[in-house]
């Protein structure tokens, strides 16, 4: 997994906490981590203020010592939480710029079930971990044709099932385990056999018959 693809999946799984069911503050959960931290540190090093100011006495030398070390402690966290906001940053922009899941995908001329058709014929030559990411695109498709949730590809597909739970929550369950295998074999590389492939295809294929017979009240 590369770089990007590693940091897209933290923000995917991180984004949405489903036990508590609220969306993850990630910012301030850095911020408190680093202040923890900090004051861990800190509180381990020994450093008398009066004697700063006062040379010669006996612990001068060893309380600069002491400012220097919290200073390149503080300069090195500050340094590290700048790396992962940029870090952050490039992948959102990135996201921004991609299409995601429907990446080489014509979303315009193609169909939910053309879609779910075309990942069966990529498994049956081998390929399945795009045929993973074809049964997803249908789902997104089929959900985007019906006005249930639009495409949008600046969100991730965590962001798209909590929005479904206010939308319509009947259709939470069968897209919540697409997703997660989608990240499992699409991120993760877990490895599919062609057995599961198949029940994966089949619980999308009644997804999308969901999705088809759905009339909005």
């Amino acid at each position: 997994m590369d770089f990007d693809s590693a940091m897209r999946e933290v923000l995917n799984q991180t984004k949405y906490d489903k036990l508590a069911g609220r969306v993850f503050d990630w910012r301030q959960w850095l911020k408190e981590r680093a202040m923890e931290i900090l004051r861990h540190i800190l509180d381990g090093i020994d450093i008398d203020l009066r004697s700063l100011f006062r040379p010669g006495s006996a612990d001068w030398t060893k309380s600069w010592i002491g400012v220097l070390h919290a200073a390149g402690i503080i300069l090195l966290i500050l340094i590290a939480a700048r790396l992962i906001f940029y870090a952050v940053k490039r992948v959102k922009r990135r996201n921004a710029k991609s299409k995601g899941v429907f990446e080489g995908i014509d979303k315009e001329r193609s169909t939910a079930a053309g879609l779910l058709e075309e990942s069966a014929w990529l498994a049956s030559g081998g390929y399945l971990r795009d045929a993973v990411r074809y049964c997803l695109a249908a789902s997104l498709l089929a959900l985007d044709r019906k006005r249930i949730h639009r495409l949008d590809y600046t969100k991730t597909n965590r962001q798209i099932i909590r929005e479904l739970r206010d939308k319509a929550p009947s259709f939470v369950p069968g897209l919540t385990l697409v997703v997660d295998v989608f990240n499992a074999v699409w991120f993760g590389r877990r490895g599919m056999t062609n057995s599961q492939f198949d029940d994966y295809w089949r619980e999308t294929s009644m997804l999308l018959a969901e999705v088809d017979a759905y009339k909005k009240e």
